[in-house]
């Protein structure tokens, strides 16, 4: 036996995988809560540390471009450690750690930046994550203190 329905009834079965897939986590972070960000780029570090007075408007920069990341783009939903050199998300990419207060408790996030995608984003993904996410090279640049 063969039925006929009317095409609408289909969109309610028409889903894309964005959709259905559980993004990572960002937490809130800002000036008001940010504590510390470390930065390993090449072998090296560089820390800034809200203790430190000297360091205020490198803080400001680098809690703005925290609190400005949005992790809403998806450039790959479960990457294979073979395909992370295509993002430069290898062994050679550059490392944020963010230490930064919730309800009183400090937490750490650990992310890490890769490669510009060619359109102005770069790639990202949080420690632990499978996920690869596009950023805005603005949003990096001032994660980062570049100009």
């Amino acid at each position: 036996v063969v039925y006929t329905v009317a095409s609408s009834v289909l969109d309610d079965f028409k889903t894309e995988l964005s959709d259905l897939a559980q993004l990572d986590e960002y937490p809130s972070i800002g000036s008001g809560n940010l504590k510390k960000e470390v930065i390993t780029e090449n072998g090296t570090t560089t820390t800034y540390d809200s203790e430190n007075e000297d360091q205020e408007e490198e803080i400001a920069a680098v809690a703005g471009g925290l609190g400005a990341v949005s992790l809403t783009t998806v450039a790959d939903y479960s990457v294979e450690d073979a395909d992370l050199a295509g993002y430069g998300l290898e062994a050679s990419r550059i490392t944020v750690e963010a230490a930064y207060t919730k309800d009183d408790d400090e937490k750490t996030m650990k992310m890490y930046i890769g490669s510009e995608d060619g359109s102005g984003n770069r790639y990202v993904m949080l420690d632990g994550s499978k996920i690869v996410y596009q950023i805005s090279d603005e949003v990096c640049k001032n994660i980062l203190n570049q100009e």
